[in-house]
């Protein structure tokens, strides 16, 4: 099933360069764009519900400081309160936009990654990238850009919260495209500008709703 895949995705990748002039560069970045532009609505979605969650348990936070010393010495009866407190405001557990989107994106960036071993694109060119099968350092300082632009525009985030350790994942992102194939990060690139721009509609969502 996995060759399958694998082998899908090089197919669709040369025929994506070959209505781009040749350019595996574009192919890669209009295969990320169509994947993530399609489940927008669904990650959005998410988004928009886990920041609903978000705000009602910051709302029951004081229900939930009384629940916790009420409880401190029984976890069992701890967990049963908090879920019966969740229940009665309507607050249900969720994997986010996040989980979601990893759940599609793993596969397909594996996929892609794959496909890029087998030879596609591994002597072609992209702007300033001279080969698409190689690291790029400039590229993974550009992915970690818009990482970081991603995180400012997220309003699920505030800004006194923005500590170190939730820009991990910026750092992260950037070493991880400086070892691969700048191919795949052309890849998370593209999606990573749907993320920007699902971030933007959030925040115009959140800021329409009922204080």
């Amino acid at each position: 099933m996995w060759t399958i895949f694998v082998d899908g995705i090089v197919a669709l990748l040369n025929q994506l360069a070959t209505w781009m002039d040749g350019s595996y560069g574009l192919a890669v970045i209009a295969l990320a764009l169509a994947v993530r532009l399609a489940m927008l609505p669904m990650t959005l979605h998410a988004a928009e519900q886990g920041w609903l969650r978000q705000r009602k348990l910051a709302a029951l936070k004081p229900q939930l400081e009384r629940l916790r010393e009420r409880h401190a010495k029984d976890p069992a009866a701890h967990a049963a309160a908090m879920q019966s407190l969740y229940s009665e405001h309507g607050i249900a557990s969720g994997l986010g936009s996040g989980m979601l989107t990893a759940l599609v994106q793993a596969p397909m960036s594996a996929g892609v990654y794959a496909a890029i071993r087998q030879g596609v694109a591994s002597m072609g060119s992209f702007l300033w990238i001279p080969k698409l099968a190689r690291p790029d350092l400039w590229l993974a300082l550009l992915v970690a850009v818009l990482g970081m632009v991603a995180m400012l525009f997220n309003p699920m985030l505030p800004e006194q919260a923005r500590t170190l350790l939730h820009w991990l994942p910026v750092v992260i992102s950037f070493l991880m495209v400086w070892h691969v194939a700048a191919g795949l990060g052309l890849y998370w690139l593209g999606s990573g500008s749907v993320t920007v721009l699902q971030n933007l509609l959030l925040r115009r969502r959140v800021r329409r709703l009922p204080a």
